[in-house]
């Protein structure tokens, strides 16, 4: 019989799995760090512009918020989050390794009037001794390769409540047949909520999980933008010939919402990990 993987070493064998996928499929793209996503901040705020008020995880993560609260928003990228928290905090810090995620941050925060934001470049796990009342990690987990120690160093920095956001199901699944036409097989799985809460478990840390519908929204204003998106996405070539054959894929399968071209769904599920931690300290009073 077989000994059952430990969860943060089936964790690290699936992100690992994907990111070599993506290296092999797609040599000549920059590996996801802090300079990926340099160059696609902008592209990226864009995007997830006006979202946060819509969103689940914001709703449940201003229950745990008062005026006195210090909220950590680690792997804050262009401050989606950060922004709609900072009005009702005393104080947020992002955190985050992309220094252009940050530049984005930091001008979007002083056009919203907002004083109490303040930035930390770096990883996570490299980030010191910073403390907080409530910590928000969203869509940031299933890049971490070693997840145990950036987990546990949530749950030692934070006072009163962790909530972490992930997808309810893979994206993968939506765009599987498309994936499967360029690759003709299907793509490595990541990991999921449920090895979340099983890596937390070896934490001694037992997660509450709710799970909700994030609404879709239209992410590309034409087609062309949407193209050149899935084709990274699917790690496809830098070729006019890539482009020609996913073009019309793309062109039968995205719908028009108005202000442009999404996935053909109203909502996508979405887990909200959050848990009570351990240390600083935890009386769970929100002020």
């Amino acid at each position: 019989m077989s000994t059952p993987e430990e969860p943060a070493c089936r964790w690290q064998r699936l992100v690992r799995a994907k990111f070599a996928e993506m290296e092999r499929l797609s040599p000549q793209a920059d590996r996801i760090g802090p300079a990926f996503w340099d160059t696609r901040a902008e592209r990226y705020a864009q995007r997830v512009a006006g979202t946060a008020e819509r969103d689940p995880f914001v709703r449940r993560a201003r229950r745990h918020i008062g005026r006195r609260t210090v909220v950590l928003d680690v792997g804050a990228g262009t401050g989606r989050i950060t922004v709609a928290l900072a009005p009702r905090a005393r104080e947020v810090v992002a955190v985050d390794p992309s220094a252009g995620m940050l530049e984005v941050l930091t001008r979007d925060a002083a056009r919203a009037g907002l004083t109490n934001v303040r930035t930390l470049h770096a990883p996570w796990e490299e980030s010191g001794d910073v403390v907080g009342d409530v910590a928000v990690c969203a869509y940031v987990l299933p890049i971490v390769e070693d997840v145990a120690p950036f987990l546990r160093k949530l749950d030692r920095a934070v006072r009163r409540r962790v909530l972490i956001s992930m997808a309810g199901a893979s994206t993968d699944l939506l765009f599987d047949p498309i994936w499967r036409h360029f690759h003709g097989q299907p793509r490595a799985p990541g990991p999921t909520y449920l090895d979340a809460v099983a890596v937390l478990a070896t934490l001694g840390v037992t997660a509450d999980v709710d799970i909700v519908e994030v609404p879709a929204r239209a992410r590309f204003p034409d087609l062309d933008e949407a193209v050149e998106d899935y084709r990274r996405s699917l790690c496809l070539p830098d070729t006019a010939e890539a482009r020609a054959e996913l073009r019309p894929l793309l062109d039968d399968w995205l719908i028009e919402r108005g202000d442009g071209l999404g996935a053909p769904v109203r909502s996508l599920p979405a887990a909200v990990v959050s848990w009570t931690p351990q240390g600083p300290s935890g009386d769970g009073t929100v002020t």
